[in-house]
């Protein structure tokens, strides 16, 4: 073995509140370099079919690439070798990219969210909102300093209960992820729910496969698209069904898959939104280095949170 430098892996897990799960694990991954230093992390997410056995699995993998090969400022071709070893779990693979990019920016001062991406002069910044059924008051008040709200069905509610949200939430503009759970029938009876307040545009509104069923809400409502968008081709395949797409740093498996399908987006003329599931820190601080290259900004979900650690 021609071992260039030591790399570790671990998990750490966030503590949760306000939410029927109370933890979600996170796995890290640290390069050592002759003293230089570079961490990553990924989160499993079970929407796109990770887990987080899956996701250390391939980590395990990536060990020892990323021990063996011969510069990693050559960040290109790395990422190119490893696309061809992680086909599916994209949380593995964002671990890895992002303490690559932490060891580059300690190694060499170079800061690839600066490289990459170029901010635009216009962005809006909302608030979380996880939605669920008997989800109490408590968490209505860490929202009172927001102007947009991302109302995020994490499962399906009552009307009574929609009342309730809606009664609580009619003094902001809001932003609705349904989150592909909902069938259009759903779907026009939440809205009908929700008439009269501010709504900035609706989110995955249908399941992923049921896309061209939306043409009747596009007319109404600017509809981005999430879950249905995970690689170059779905940007073509929804282009003329979209407002924009939601982009995650770990969705793509880091910065530069990010950057590239950003660019093809704009090209054509969509919107685009920076969104992340709950994530490690270390992630979520990259998301928001790069989150003025967006029109939307959906990553202020740290009042979920209690603590992250080992």
């Amino acid at each position: 073995m021609n071992r260039k430098r030591d790399v570790y892996y671990w998990q750490e897990r966030s503590i949760l509140k306000y939410l029927k799960k109370e933890w979600i694990e996170h796995a890290v991954f640290k390069i050592n370099s002759s003293g230089i230093i570079g961490i990553g992390a990924g989160t499993p997410n079970s929407d796109f079919g990770e887990t987080y056995k899956t996701t250390m699995a391939i980590i395990e993998k990536m060990r020892k690439l990323t021990e063996e090969w011969e510069d990693l400022n050559n960040y290109a071709d790395f990422e190119k070798v490893m696309s061809n070893i992680v086909k599916f779990d994209m949380s593995s693979k964002t671990a890895v990219e992002i303490a690559i990019a932490d060891y580059i920016l300690n190694s060499k001062n170079l800061d690839l969210s600066k490289i990459l991406f170029s901010k635009k002069d216009l962005n809006e910044e909302m608030k979380k909102l996880y939605v669920y059924n008997d989800m109490g008051y408590a968490i209505y008040d860490e929202l009172i300093d927001a102007l947009i709200i991302k109302i995020e069905f994490i499962e399906k509610i009552s009307l009574e209960e929609l009342e309730i949200l809606k009664a609580n939430i009619d003094k902001y503009k809001i932003w609705i992820d349904f989150k592909g759970m909902f069938n259009h029938y759903e779907v026009k009876k939440i809205l009908d729910v929700f008439k009269g307040l501010d709504v900035v545009a609706i989110e995955q509104p249908l399941p992923v496969g049921s896309e061209f069923a939306v043409k009747d809400l596009l007319t109404k409502y600017p509809v981005f698209w999430d879950e249905s968008f995970k690689t170059l081709q779905d940007i073509i395949r929804l282009k003329d069904i979209s407002t924009g797409l939601v982009f995650e740093i770990t969705k793509f498996g880091g910065l530069l898959k990010t950057s590239e399908y950003l660019k093809v987006a704009e090209s054509l003329g969509l919107e685009t939104m920076i969104s992340s599931r709950i994530e490690h820190p270390i992630t979520l601080n990259w998301a928001k280095k790069i989150k003025e290259s967006f029109n939307y900004i959906d990553l202020n979900y740290e009042h979920y949170i209690e603590k992250t650690s080992k």
